[in-house]
């Protein structure tokens, strides 16, 4: 009964040291590669993140979706009445997915983690690593406390700040925090999806996944930093889409 507790307070203090002390997060993960605190608190954090903004984008989706919407070629060709009621039931479906968007969120944390698990693997197979997929599993679903849930809180924090009439697109919210997007100021679409990826916890989270892959997986440097800015660019292109989408 007492080997279960010490791996629940492991599992606890692997998150905080994350934050606090990454070498001994990574020394952890290396012996024991616990997920399930981490899982937790990225899916709390994430949640109120949400719950936060959700009436920001409620309102955004509002104000700009009805116009954007008119201007799709299959919704213009419709009679004008067809037209508004297409218009009002895609409206109400964006809203309902954005109010529960928290559960996209949750889920996202493990389809990352298996995504990156894998990628990570291969970078292991070249850099000739000691690592295993529940390793590097573990280290991104640790890492998402801070990629994803303390991300989601601030970013809830700033629209809070700001007030909703401040943004004029789901990507501008999704953007709140300092990003590369500051660089183009008044960029749009594709443009603003990829620069606002490029925020200073997604490159903390970055970091901390280079750093990991070599601490716990004894994968060479140059390898860990390639594959960890790879998985970055892969996920500013995710954003680059998206932008392009809500524009």
């Amino acid at each position: 009964m007492s080997a279960p507790a010490a791996e629940r307070r492991n599992g606890l203090t692997t998150v905080i040291d994350m934050i606090v002390s990454p070498s001994s997060a990574f020394a952890n993960l290396r012996v024991a590669p616990t997920w399930g605190w981490a899982f937790l608190i990225a899916a709390v954090l994430a949640t109120i993140g949400s719950l936060i903004t959700a009436p920001t984008v409620a309102h955004v989706m509002q104000t700009t979706m009805p116009a954007q919407l008119a201007a799709n070629p299959s919704i213009a060709s419709l009679p004008p009445d067809q037209q508004q009621t297409m218009i009002a039931r895609t409206l109400a479906i964006s809203k309902v997915v954005a109010q529960f968007s928290f559960v996209f969120l949750i889920v996202g944390i493990l389809i990352a983690g298996l995504i990156q698990g894998l990628i990570m693997m291969i970078a292991n197979a070249i850099g000739h690593g000691e690592g295993s997929f529940k390793k590097y599993f573990a280290l991104s679903v640790n890492v998402s406390v801070i990629g994803l849930g303390i991300s989601s809180v601030v970013v809830g924090i700033i629209v809070l700040l700001r007030g909703a009439d401040s943004f004029d697109s789901t990507t501008a919210v999704q953007s709140a925090v300092p990003s590369l997007a500051l660089l183009v100021p008044g960029a749009k679409g594709a443009l603003a999806g990829f620069l606002g990826t490029f925020h200073i916890f997604a490159l903390w989270a970055t970091a901390l996944l280079a750093l990991g892959m070599t601490g716990v997986g004894r994968v060479p440097r140059g390898v860990a930093w390639g594959t960890s800015i790879a998985m970055l660019l892969l996920f500013a292109c995710f954003g680059a889409w998206g932008g392009a989408q809500n524009h």
